[in-house]
């Protein structure tokens, strides 16, 4: 069965295409009409309209972000009738996030990628957007008003991804029994608590293991690292760390690393500086989003809602991959 990022792509080609074909159809019935005639006539055609669509994240602070503006220029560059920014607020919080929502409308835009940093607290202004006639199409997380589309992670799957390789690497090293934490943010966005959720709910079914209370920790680095550094320290039958994004992913595997890789760290989010962690075995494995699909298929969508087309489903789970060293 075609997969849907497939039909989409192809669907776009065929409509491209098609849309060439029309336009050199066209040139040519001009310069034969000018030729029967006998006259100059400037053959041209009138342009198709240029589009500005912004994909507005939470922040740029991680790869996360990179990849998936990377899958939006990489699509506004086939389409080629696209003005493509990303932009993101300088400083965390809902309220700026909705500053530079905001921004976005007043600049013109036909179409916001929006990857809202919880599902409430923007319903105001995206509402106020959608009635100046700008598209809403989500990333990564949905807020609660309604939008054409939803391209995102199943946080809550990914959790318990996240759990089954935990209880997969504890076996593998010979531990059935034990303590578990988990490192998360203190901002405790709607992603990283539905993976915590997701992650506890399999480590509680399974049972062997003990669950600590989560430690909510700033989203800097070091902070992280410090954190999990007491957790090992003030635990010492703690056998397993989970982290539920990338930031915390780096500062929980530093520490493992120091402690010796005593401890079987599960991070999350795919970056340079995870993945030398995972082939230094600081990290058994991590919950890899696919973000650039995100932005890809997001811009996609972006153009088949400004022409009318079908945009499919209202939700496409992403979907997870997990990474273990080579």
């Amino acid at each position: 069965m075609i997969s849907f990022e497939s039909w989409l792509i192809m669907k776009l080609k065929k409509i491209i295409i098609d849309v060439l074909v029309i336009i050199s159809a066209l040139a040519i019935f001009i310069m034969w009409y000018n030729k029967f005639e006998n006259t100059v006539i400037p053959a041209t055609v009138s342009p198709e309209k240029n589009y500005k669509v912004y994909l507005i994240t939470k922040s740029e602070e991680y790869q996360f972000w990179d990849y998936m503006n990377q899958g939006a220029s990489d699509m506004s560059n086939l389409l080629g009738v696209v003005t493509y920014i990303w932009d993101y607020p300088k400083e965390p919080g809902i309220d700026k996030q909705i500053e530079t929502f905001n921004k976005a409308v007043q600049d013109g835009a036909d179409v916001i990628l929006f990857a809202p940093l919880n599902t409430v607290g923007f319903s105001d202004p995206i509402k106020e957007a959608k009635e100046k006639g700008v598209k809403i199409i989500y990333v990564d997380l949905p807020a609660n008003e309604e939008a054409i589309t939803t391209l995102a992670t199943d946080n809550y799957q990914a959790g318990k991804i996240a759990g089954e390789n935990m209880i997969l690497e504890l076996e593998l090293s010979g531990k059935h029994e034990g303590e578990i934490a988990i490192i998360s943010s203190e901002l405790k966005s709607s992603t990283t608590m539905q993976r915590e959720m997701g992650f506890r709910k399999i480590i509680e079914t399974d049972g062997r293991f003990t669950l600590l209370e989560t430690q909510y920790v700033s989203r800097d680095l070091a902070a992280t690292q410090e954190a999990t550094t007491r957790m090992i320290n003030e635990h010492s039958d703690l056998v397993g760390l989970f982290a539920t994004y990338d930031g915390a992913s780096v500062g929980m595997g530093n520490a493992i690393k120091v402690d010796n890789n005593r401890i079987i760290g599960i991070g999350f989010d795919k970056s340079d500086k995870n993945l030398e962690l995972l082939q230094e075995e600081s990290l058994k494995a991590i919950i890899a989003q696919n973000p650039y699909t995100m932005g890809y298929l997001g811009m996609a969508e972006a153009y088949a809602a400004l022409k009318g087309y079908d945009t499919g489903a209202k939700y496409f789970d992403t979907g997870v991959s997990v990474l273990r060293k080579r």
